[in-house]
């Protein structure tokens, strides 16, 4: 399990899974919920006409064993980047590394 200096509720993450968890590769929320068994985020997506955050209505529940790598964005450090710019890149380069593992097998 993650420390809770690590991740905390209230901190965005990109999670990277494991390969055959879920539908997709990377989940970019808002952490809602941690605990010995896993992380519950809030899926998020930048909003250009509203200028800030935009939650979906629905959770995904990561087990801890799912997970792969995360990128982080404390309280500190600048929503807007994270959500707009960083997560998507990251999302869109942990998609690659898996499209280009899975079509060299």
């Amino acid at each position: 399990m993650a420390k809770s200096e690590t991740i905390k509720p209230g901190y965005f993450v990109a999670i990277s899974l494991i390969p055959g968890t879920a539908p997709e590769y990377c989940y970019i929320g808002l952490v809602q919920v941690l605990d010995e068994y896993g992380i519950r985020i809030t899926q998020v997506e930048w909003d250009d006409q509203l200028d800030g955050v935009k939650q979906y209505s629905e959770d995904i529940f990561v087990p801890w064993v799912n997970v792969n790598s995360m990128l982080v964005c404390t309280q500190e450090e600048p929503t807007r980047r994270f959500v707009r710019d960083r997560a998507p890149k990251w999302k869109s380069q942990v998609e690659a590394m898996y499209r280009k593992a899975r079509s060299s097998k």
